[in-house]
């Protein structure tokens, strides 16, 4: 590496120790505004922190001045100010809390609706993947549609209707990921049943073409394993699915495999037949 030119070295080292003297007084001047029992002080300092977008600084001020303004008129700000604060943090928890806290507190305050929407975009942040536990999920569609009934000339219904579609889809996802388990793992009579529950549950569902076709495999499946006393009525199970997959999707490209199981699932029941009859 070239040594830097005794002008431009010393440059970079005066700008250190400025960085570095402008930091220390920084953290002095914020301690002595934690420090401090002027109200008013740290009132002034906690918004210029919020909009400087330092919000982890100004949510200690804004904590104690809860406190201090409890029962004035001033509450209602300070308040909301917290609630946002923990918004800007990302701490989606405690922002969805007291920004419900503050509705219920603040009822009649034109940042009720406000309030509401941001605790219900909470929720909906809080929605985990797919392939996890859907209980957050569930809760962030109830919080949508709880602010949707409370407030329904609000300009934001599209898109809440559009977070509960997003959130829908999820936990139809899962519950297509849980049914194609047992197909996936070889329990096939399990696939069957579970498949048929999904298409109950989600009748307009992007996977219903699939699923259809996987109750066919997985009866085709289970009828092969079994023994050949059961084998006549869950062939013929097999070629009963096959129809009814044929009659929904003509155009489907998992027809000709189809075709496929019902021919050998008819060979199957035939010859089954036939030995009962010997």
């Amino acid at each position: 590496m070239l040594p830097l030119h005794p002008f431009r070295a010393g440059a970079v080292i005066g700008l250190g120790i400025l960085m570095t003297s402008t930091l220390i007084t920084g953290c002095g001047d914020y301690q002595k505004v934690l420090k401090s029992t002027d109200p008013e002080l740290k009132w002034t300092r906690a918004q210029e922190y919020f909009a400087d977008d330092r919000c982890m600084q100004s949510l200690p001020l804004l904590q104690e001045l809860i406190g201090l303004f409890r029962g004035t008129q001033r509450m209602e700000d300070v308040y909301f100010m917290y609630a946002q604060a923990n918004l800007c943090i990302e701490d989606w928890y405690m922002a969805r809390y007291s920004m419900r806290n503050f509705a219920k507190t603040f009822p009649n305050s034109p940042r009720t609706e406000e309030a509401e929407y941001q605790a219900a975009l909470c929720s909906y942040r809080l929605s985990p993947e797919s392939n996890l536990d859907q209980s957050d999920t569930k809760t962030a569609m109830d919080d949508l549609q709880l602010f949707m009934d409370r407030h329904p000339q609000t300009n934001r219904r599209d898109t809440c209707n559009a977070m509960i579609a997003s959130l829908r889809s999820k936990l139809e996802t899962k519950a297509w990921s849980g049914a194609k388990l047992y197909y996936t793992t070889g329990k096939f009579q399990s696939a069957s049943k579970a498949l048929r529950h999904f298409m109950d549950d989600w009748p307009a569902s992007q996977y219903t073409e699939e699923a259809q076709f996987l109750i066919l495999k997985s009866q085709f499946l289970y009828a092969q394993r079994s023994t050949e006393r059961r084998q006549a009525e869950r062939y013929a199970d097999a070629i009963e699915s096959y129809f009814t997959f044929a009659a929904r999707f003509p155009e489907s490209a998992w027809l000709r495999e189809a075709e496929q199981f019902h021919e050998k699932s008819r060979q199957g029941l035939e010859r089954t037949s036939k030995e009962k009859d010997i």
